[in-house]
């Protein structure tokens, strides 16, 4: 039978198959072949062997339509935080936490690189004074004329909820972001089946504590799910190169073709389109986060 896996956790897996869950586990043999970290992760499609009513063994992938993938700092294997989506929500906070804009950038080029759309919402604009409001907006700015499509929430007071709801519905979303920017918070105000755990900020480091210890796939609705996973601290490209990090920026894409060279990085390269453009189409401080990110890349 074919189910889609809606929880994991360790080596057992929750399906949901014809409106029930059946509790799994994967074949041991079809572990050793595997290439990534995690091999199953909710979101996935299943071939299950059902024991019994409640119980089963996985035997098949389903072939993933794409997944969102990290690397493992563990054991330097790829890491998948979700599979068979439509879009990524990133999401951020201008305070408690303050989420860096590198970060952000990261996930976004990620989210392209896997042919995800990507979504940037700011949560906790609540907590905001007015010089702070002004440095989101400043920064909403940088994304918006970037090609991102950018929100400011409130998921506490529910401000803008019903603008990102709608961005959500008859999707298949995954959510992700530091620890304390309130992905379970949001969850737990727009899922009909959540119960997702929170907690405050760490008093002594300022940063969020990790709630959700697993990737669990939740209903808005029938047709609308979203994924949680497990908050990072910080995000690793996993097959992601050189070469390929210029392509994963939506504003160079008019200047990529028009350097001197066609294999510039715009980075010390003479006669860049990229660069002549910077503090005109091309924000500085994600310019800026390109070559600090570049730098980290074989």
């Amino acid at each position: 039978m074919e189910g889609v896996v809606i929880k994991s956790t360790g080596d057992l897996y929750n399906v949901k198959i014809n409106h029930k869950i059946v509790r799994c586990n994967y074949r041991g043999k079809n572990k050793l072949n595997n290439i990534f970290s995690n091999p199953i992760v909710s979101g996935d499609k299943v071939k299950v062997q059902l024991i019994d009513n409640q119980s089963g063994v996985i035997e098949k992938i389903v072939e993933r339509k794409n997944y969102f993938i990290k690397r493992s700092l563990k054991d330097k294997k790829a890491h998948i935080v979700g599979a068979n989506l439509d879009q990524v929500v990133v999401m951020g906070s201008i305070k408690n936490p303050y989420t860096k804009l590198k970060f952000i950038d990261k996930c976004i080029a990620a989210s392209i690189y896997y042919n995800i759309k990507p979504i940037l919402v700011f949560n906790k604009i609540d907590l905001l004074d007015k010089s702070e409001n002004i440095k989101l907006n400043d920064i909403s700015k940088i994304y918006k004329n970037a090609g991102i499509d950018t929100l400011s929430i409130s998921a506490n007071l529910k401000i803008n909820l019903e603008k990102l709801l709608e961005k959500l519905l008859e999707k298949k979303t995954l959510i992700l972001g530091n620890s304390g920017v309130g992905k379970s918070t949001l969850i737990n105000k727009i899922s009909s089946n959540s119960k997702q755990k929170t907690d405050k900020l760490s008093i002594k480091t300022g940063r969020g504590k990790q709630t959700t210890t697993f990737s669990e796939s939740l209903e808005i609705n029938e047709n609308s799910q979203i994924i949680d996973s497990p908050g990072f601290k910080e995000f690793y490209f996993f097959d992601i190169k050189k070469n390929d990090l210029k392509f994963l920026y939506p504003e160079f894409k008019l200047f990529n073709d028009k350097c001197k060279f066609n294999n510039c990085l715009h980075k010390n390269e003479p006669k860049c389109s990229v660069k002549s453009a910077i503090g005109k189409s091309i924000s500085e401080r994600r310019y800026n986060n390109y070559l600090s990110i570049l730098d980290e890349l074989d």
